[in-house]
Protein backbone atom coordinates (compact mmCIF):
# COMPACT_ATOMS: atom_id res chain seq x y z
CA UNK A 1 0.00 0.00 0.00
CA UNK A 2 1.55 3.51 -1.11
CA UNK A 3 2.04 5.76 1.64
CA UNK A 4 2.36 10.02 1.96
CA UNK A 5 5.68 10.67 0.90
CA UNK A 6 8.41 12.68 3.19
CA UNK A 7 6.88 15.86 2.05
CA UNK A 8 3.02 15.40 3.04
CA UNK A 9 4.26 13.55 6.23
CA UNK A 10 6.36 16.66 6.81
CA UNK A 11 2.65 18.22 6.86
CA UNK A 12 0.79 16.30 9.24
CA UNK A 13 3.50 16.03 11.81
CA UNK A 14 3.79 19.43 11.86
CA UNK A 15 -0.28 20.40 11.60
CA UNK A 16 -0.81 17.98 14.35
CA UNK A 17 1.76 19.12 16.81
CA UNK A 18 1.34 22.49 16.68
CA UNK A 19 -2.85 21.22 17.07
CA UNK A 20 -1.59 19.70 19.90
CA UNK A 21 0.32 22.67 21.71
CA UNK A 22 -2.57 25.06 21.22
CA UNK A 23 -4.75 22.72 22.97
CA UNK A 24 -2.46 21.26 25.81
CA UNK A 25 -1.68 25.41 25.96
CA UNK A 26 -5.41 25.83 26.20
CA UNK A 27 -6.31 23.44 28.88
CA UNK A 28 -3.09 24.22 30.85
CA UNK A 29 -4.22 28.15 30.88
CA UNK A 30 -8.74 27.64 31.40
CA UNK A 31 -8.41 23.87 32.77
CA UNK A 32 -9.87 21.10 31.44
CA UNK A 33 -13.14 21.34 32.21
CA UNK A 34 -16.21 22.70 30.22
CA UNK A 35 -14.51 26.15 29.51
CA UNK A 36 -10.96 25.22 28.70
CA UNK A 37 -11.96 22.59 26.55
CA UNK A 38 -14.70 24.27 24.20
CA UNK A 39 -12.07 27.06 24.13
CA UNK A 40 -9.46 24.42 22.97
CA UNK A 41 -11.94 23.26 20.46
CA UNK A 42 -12.48 26.86 19.51
CA UNK A 43 -8.74 27.42 18.89
CA UNK A 44 -7.95 24.04 17.16
CA UNK A 45 -11.00 24.29 14.68
CA UNK A 46 -9.04 27.28 13.24
CA UNK A 47 -6.08 26.16 13.00
CA UNK A 48 -7.04 23.12 11.21
CA UNK A 49 -9.45 25.20 8.80
CA UNK A 50 -6.88 27.14 7.76
CA UNK A 51 -5.21 23.91 5.94
CA UNK A 52 -8.44 23.30 4.31
CA UNK A 53 -9.91 26.24 3.19
CA UNK A 54 -6.28 26.38 1.02
CA UNK A 55 -7.00 22.93 0.35
CA UNK A 56 -10.84 23.68 -0.57
CA UNK A 57 -9.96 26.46 -2.78
CA UNK A 58 -6.69 26.26 -4.43
CA UNK A 59 -8.05 24.46 -7.61
CA UNK A 60 -10.65 27.54 -8.17
CA UNK A 61 -8.29 30.18 -7.59
CA UNK A 62 -6.09 28.24 -10.21
CA UNK A 63 -9.23 27.77 -12.45
CA UNK A 64 -10.21 31.62 -12.28
CA UNK A 65 -7.12 33.26 -11.69
CA UNK A 66 -4.39 30.94 -13.53
CA UNK A 67 -0.61 29.99 -13.31
CA UNK A 68 -0.31 31.97 -10.21
CA UNK A 69 -2.17 29.72 -8.55
CA UNK A 70 -1.30 26.69 -10.01
CA UNK A 71 1.47 25.94 -6.93
CA UNK A 72 -1.31 25.92 -4.69
CA UNK A 73 -3.47 23.62 -6.65
CA UNK A 74 -0.87 20.88 -6.87
CA UNK A 75 -0.58 21.10 -3.07
CA UNK A 76 -3.82 20.80 -2.41
CA UNK A 77 -3.72 16.87 -1.46
CA UNK A 78 -0.83 18.14 0.98
CA UNK A 79 -2.96 20.68 2.48
CA UNK A 80 -5.33 18.52 2.90
CA UNK A 81 -3.61 15.92 5.11
CA UNK A 82 -2.45 18.38 7.03
CA UNK A 83 -5.84 19.79 7.79
CA UNK A 84 -7.33 15.96 8.76
CA UNK A 85 -4.11 15.41 10.77
CA UNK A 86 -4.74 19.00 12.63
CA UNK A 87 -8.14 17.91 13.26
CA UNK A 88 -7.64 14.96 15.26
CA UNK A 89 -6.36 17.07 18.16
CA UNK A 90 -10.47 18.64 17.39
CA UNK A 91 -11.93 15.36 17.28
CA UNK A 92 -10.13 13.53 20.21
CA UNK A 93 -11.25 17.37 22.01
CA UNK A 94 -14.94 16.61 21.08
CA UNK A 95 -14.58 13.01 22.77
CA UNK A 96 -13.02 14.48 25.54
CA UNK A 97 -15.98 17.12 26.16
CA UNK A 98 -18.89 14.49 25.86
CA UNK A 99 -16.77 12.38 28.14
CA UNK A 100 -16.73 15.22 31.49
CA UNK A 101 -20.28 16.33 30.37
CA UNK A 102 -23.48 15.55 32.08
CA UNK A 103 -25.61 15.50 29.33
CA UNK A 104 -24.71 15.69 25.55
CA UNK A 105 -23.06 18.97 24.59
CA UNK A 106 -24.87 19.28 21.29
CA UNK A 107 -28.38 18.33 19.92
CA UNK A 108 -28.41 14.80 18.24
CA UNK A 109 -28.97 15.94 14.86
CA UNK A 110 -25.99 18.38 15.03
CA UNK A 111 -24.09 15.61 16.35
CA UNK A 112 -25.32 13.50 13.71
CA UNK A 113 -24.16 16.28 11.14
CA UNK A 114 -20.52 17.02 12.35
CA UNK A 115 -19.93 13.41 13.05
CA UNK A 116 -20.71 12.93 9.34
CA UNK A 117 -18.52 15.93 8.52
CA UNK A 118 -15.88 14.48 10.49
CA UNK A 119 -15.81 10.84 9.14
CA UNK A 120 -16.03 11.99 5.72
CA UNK A 121 -12.36 13.51 6.50
CA UNK A 122 -10.93 10.28 7.24
CA UNK A 123 -12.62 8.45 4.49
CA UNK A 124 -11.43 11.08 1.81
CA UNK A 125 -7.29 11.43 3.91
CA UNK A 126 -7.44 7.16 3.00
CA UNK A 127 -8.38 7.25 -0.35
CA UNK A 128 -5.76 9.60 -0.59
CA UNK A 129 -3.58 6.83 -0.63
CA UNK A 130 -3.61 5.71 -4.87
CA UNK A 131 -3.69 2.20 -3.90
CA UNK A 132 -7.31 2.50 -2.41
CA UNK A 133 -8.07 5.16 -4.88
CA UNK A 134 -7.75 2.69 -7.86
CA UNK A 135 -9.95 0.53 -6.33
CA UNK A 136 -12.91 2.54 -6.58
CA UNK A 137 -14.64 3.27 -9.68
CA UNK A 138 -13.52 6.75 -10.90
CA UNK A 139 -17.04 8.10 -10.97
CA UNK A 140 -17.22 6.99 -7.24
CA UNK A 141 -14.06 8.32 -6.14
CA UNK A 142 -15.02 11.67 -7.14
CA UNK A 143 -18.54 11.54 -6.18
CA UNK A 144 -16.39 11.07 -2.42
CA UNK A 145 -14.57 13.93 -2.80
CA UNK A 146 -16.79 16.09 -3.91
CA UNK A 147 -19.63 15.55 -1.60
CA UNK A 148 -17.17 14.82 1.01
CA UNK A 149 -15.56 18.71 0.81
CA UNK A 150 -19.15 20.38 0.40
CA UNK A 151 -19.91 18.75 3.68
CA UNK A 152 -16.88 19.67 5.50
CA UNK A 153 -17.03 22.97 4.32
CA UNK A 154 -20.81 23.36 5.49
CA UNK A 155 -19.88 22.00 9.02
CA UNK A 156 -17.58 24.93 9.66
CA UNK A 157 -19.60 27.38 7.73
CA UNK A 158 -22.18 26.23 10.06
CA UNK A 159 -19.94 26.27 13.20
CA UNK A 160 -18.73 30.27 12.53
CA UNK A 161 -22.16 31.07 12.05
CA UNK A 162 -23.70 29.34 15.03
CA UNK A 163 -25.70 31.52 17.31
CA UNK A 164 -23.14 33.89 17.42
CA UNK A 165 -25.47 36.77 19.20
CA UNK A 166 -26.70 34.06 22.06
CA UNK A 167 -22.71 33.49 22.49
CA UNK A 168 -22.02 37.39 22.52
CA UNK A 169 -19.82 40.50 20.84
CA UNK A 170 -16.94 38.71 21.74
CA UNK A 171 -17.72 35.12 19.48
CA UNK A 172 -19.14 37.44 16.43
CA UNK A 173 -16.71 39.50 16.46
CA UNK A 174 -13.94 36.22 17.03
CA UNK A 175 -15.75 34.36 14.47
CA UNK A 176 -16.22 37.27 12.11
CA UNK A 177 -12.61 36.48 9.83
CA UNK A 178 -13.64 32.93 9.56
CA UNK A 179 -17.06 33.72 8.23
CA UNK A 180 -15.73 35.85 5.66
CA UNK A 181 -13.19 33.31 4.62
CA UNK A 182 -15.96 30.61 4.44
CA UNK A 183 -18.86 32.81 2.70
CA UNK A 184 -15.68 33.59 -0.04
CA UNK A 185 -14.54 29.78 -0.16
CA UNK A 186 -18.13 28.98 -1.02
CA UNK A 187 -18.12 31.62 -3.87
CA UNK A 188 -14.92 30.80 -5.36
CA UNK A 189 -16.00 27.18 -5.70
CA UNK A 190 -19.63 28.90 -7.54
CA UNK A 191 -17.76 31.05 -9.79
CA UNK A 192 -14.54 28.61 -11.06
CA UNK A 193 -17.60 25.55 -11.98
CA UNK A 194 -19.55 28.33 -13.43
CA UNK A 195 -16.02 28.94 -15.58
CA UNK A 196 -15.56 25.44 -16.02
CA UNK A 197 -19.65 24.91 -17.22
CA UNK A 198 -19.09 27.74 -19.55
CA UNK A 199 -16.20 25.99 -20.88
CA UNK A 200 -14.10 29.00 -20.81
CA UNK A 201 -11.50 27.43 -18.87
CA UNK A 202 -7.73 27.03 -20.90
CA UNK A 203 -5.33 24.27 -20.67
CA UNK A 204 -2.99 26.93 -18.45
CA UNK A 205 -5.69 27.14 -15.72
CA UNK A 206 -6.29 23.63 -15.79
CA UNK A 207 -5.86 21.86 -12.53
CA UNK A 208 -2.23 20.00 -12.72
CA UNK A 209 -3.69 16.30 -12.15
CA UNK A 210 -5.54 14.64 -15.76
CA UNK A 211 -6.31 11.40 -14.07
CA UNK A 212 -4.13 11.47 -11.01
CA UNK A 213 -6.53 10.45 -7.92
CA UNK A 214 -3.53 10.72 -5.13
CA UNK A 215 -2.98 14.38 -6.13
CA UNK A 216 -6.29 15.48 -4.90
CA UNK A 217 -7.05 17.78 -2.27
CA UNK A 218 -7.96 15.17 0.63
CA UNK A 219 -10.37 16.66 1.82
Amino acid sequence: MSTPGPRASLWMAGAFLVSLVIAAGTLSHFGAATKGTVTALQLTARWSYGFFWLAYTGGPLNTLFGPRFQPLARRGRVLGLGFASAHLTHAGLVAWLYHISPTPPVPASSAIFFGAALGFTYLIALLSIPTLAAALPRWLWRAIVIAGMELIALAFLRDFLRDPRGHGIARLVGYLPFTTLAITAALLRIAAYWVKLRGGISPSRRAPRPGSRAAAPAP
